[in-house]
């Protein structure tokens, strides 16, 4: 039964994330918004809603393994689907494309990937207002880095379908009536994959970074799959760079709500682990997308394919330690 509502609870989450971008897509474009922020903030917020609403479930439940191996869990997987994809679509080197300007917020998630680093690495909580001091510092990273990226704008090709069939006061009340779906289904998600681990014996980590980071992830997946599909590989990068910041962020919060301590503290070691591949996977994207040329269709695809065996070697070393 836990195993059918979680299963349940991901598809709606689905479901509701791609109607949520789709609205977003249309809001930016007619309040005139600039590309950057379409792919990088409206749509990145928009599709990560159910790691919001999953990552602060679990800090409220008292669950700090769920709550941040689902935020770094969250950001390995949009990084595999982002690459897996291009090898998909390998022959048409769509990443040989992408502006050089999404290096900012590439940038800005190796900060926090450091910040996340740092902070599951102090052994003593620092607080303010029981508030531990790193999550202070991640959302003061993220505010400033956003504010200034958002001066950079990076162009998305628009979609005139959808312009012409909805105008921007429903796009406004549909977003919202699919953000409170997200909203009520990323909680059942959490509650249940806790309630998964407690039944089982699964690690808490194994089910928040493996589990509830895959289903809450898979919006940006059908997300990146449609824009890349379309040759926009623009919006496709700016969208999973744009979530993986907001996932770390959203960690931060989720210390707010936590009664118990320090999230970052009382999480098991396999977090930490998470947390630096995190950090190399962000790094190789950032090479990755800073290539000029490639010879051959196989040299194009040699560093994707990396990309995608870290993760299956992290996934897998996980699942054997847990």
């Amino acid at each position: 039964m836990l195993a059918a509502i979680f299963i349940i609870a991901a598809a709606l989450s689905v479901y509701a994330a791609i109607h949520l971008s789709n609205h977003a897509d249309t809001i930016s474009r007619k309040s005139k918004m600039n590309g950057f922020l379409t792919g990088s903030v409206l749509l990145a917020v928009g599709t990560s809603l159910p790691e919001l609403t999953a990552t602060l479930s679990a800090g409220l439940i008292n669950s700090p393994d769920i709550a941040v191996g689902n935020g770094l869990g969250s950001l390995l997987f949009n990084l595999f689907v982002l690459f897996l994809f291009d090898l998909h679509f390998r022959s048409k080197r769509l990443f040989l494309q992408v502006s050089k300007q999404h290096l900012y917020t590439g940038t800005i998630a190796l900060t926090l990937c450091i910040a996340a680093i740092a902070a599951l690495a102090v052994t003593h909580s620092y607080t303010l207002f029981n508030v531990s001091i790193p999550s202070f510092i991640i959302v003061i990273i993220y505010v400033v880095g956003m504010y200034i990226t958002s001066k950079k704008n990076i162009d998305n090709e628009p979609n005139e379908a959808q312009e012409k069939e909805e105008s921007l006061s429903q796009a406004k009340f549909r977003f919202f009536l699919f953000a409170v779906m997200i909203l009520i289904v990323g909680s059942v998600l959490t509650i249940s994959g806790d309630a998964l681990a407690a039944s089982t014996g699964i690690s808490a980590t194994i089910v928040g970074s493996i589990l509830i980071a895959a289903a809450t992830s898979l919006p940006d997946a059908v997300s990146v799959y449609t824009a890349l599909k379309l040759g926009n590989s623009n919006l496709a990068v700016g969208t999973i760079f744009g979530s993986n910041l907001f996932n770390i962020a959203v960690i931060a919060l989720a210390d707010i709500v936590y009664t118990e301590g320090s999230v970052w503290q009382d999480t098991s070691n396999n977090v930490m682990l998470i947390a630096v591949i995190g950090f190399v996977l962000t790094a190789i994207a950032m090479l990755i997308l800073m290539r000029k040329r490639s010879r051959s269709t196989l040299t194009y695809s040699l560093p994707s394919l990396l990309v995608v065996i870290c993760y299956m070697g992290t996934i897998g070393y996980l699942i054997l330690a847990g």
